[in-house]
């Protein structure tokens, strides 16, 4: 077992900000400083004049049941101010080709690396995530984390970070181009928000209702699943005001506990 790392002291000063996610959260495949949360943290920076500390940890294609068991681990240990969670695209994709091969009785293939570049969706990425989206449907292809085990998860980590004297901001499932995946993601972001909504010691934000309103051509690289330069920007649009009110509201209160 690998022993946790000390985390080096910060500044009093110094506000930190941690995102837990999968490779979304960096940015990927993106160059850096084009995803959204070092967009949003950045303009944040500018428009408060406050230094902040962001550290980004990445777990690639992680669902959320998975990243519970590495909260303590990846986050606790770090203690920041604020987490962003970004956990919610392998949630829910639809397993199709591994349901289709159980069907057929075939074994599973050696997985090779996937690459994604910056190219844009084609007609031909299109056609194919429709084909391979009907065919779920006719075989009756689930998500690969059911509804309630991602909402579960997702519930498990907030009380956590909250107990921990931590605030959440929590993104939703993102828009996606196989029709039957992102119909899920749109049940999954309604869920999430519905489970915190009224609550003041978490945010959640729906990450897949701005983006939404754009085709998916220009919010979706070409396998359908990561999110182009645009998208990155409305989500980081989405995101700065609630770093805003968030690092606000934090300094008030310290500034409270200092006055008493």
């Amino acid at each position: 077992m690998n022993t946790p790392s000390v985390q080096p002291e910060r500044s009093p000063a110094t506000l930190s900000i941690l995102g837990f996610g999968a490779c979304l959260v960096t940015g990927y495949p993106l160059p850096e400083g084009c995803g959204f949360l070092q967009m949003a943290v950045e303009g944040t920076r500018l428009e408060l004049d406050t230094e902040i500390d962001l550290e980004v940890v990445s777990i690639t294609a992680c669902t959320a049941p998975k990243a519970m068991t590495r909260l303590a681990e990846d986050v606790l240990l770090r203690r920041p101010d604020i987490v962003v969670l970004q956990f919610g695209q392998s949630d829910v994709k639809v397993a199709i080709r591994r349901l289709w091969r159980e069907v057929l009785g075939q074994q599973r293939p050696t997985r090779q690396p996937v690459l994604v570049s910056e190219k844009p969706l084609s007609f031909r990425n299109r056609t194919d995530s429709f084909v391979r989206a009907c065919a779920g449907l006719a075989i009756g292809a689930n998500p690969f984390s059911s509804r309630s085990e991602y909402r579960q998860s997702i519930a498990s980590m907030v009380e956590t970070l909250v107990a921990a004297g931590i605030y959440p901001i929590v993104f939703t499932p993102f828009v996606l181009d196989n029709f039957l995946s992102d119909a899920w993601a749109r049940c999954y972001s309604r869920d999430i928000v519905d489970d915190f909504q009224g609550r003041d010691d978490v945010c959640v934000i729906n990450g897949w209702e701005p983006l939404s309103h754009y085709p998916r051509r220009k919010t979706l690289l070409h396998d359908g699943i990561h999110l182009s330069r645009l998208a990155h920007q409305v989500i980081a649009e989405r995101l700065k005001p609630e770093l805003v009110g968030c690092i606000r509201r934090l300094s008030s209160r310290e500034q409270r506990a200092t006055n008493a």
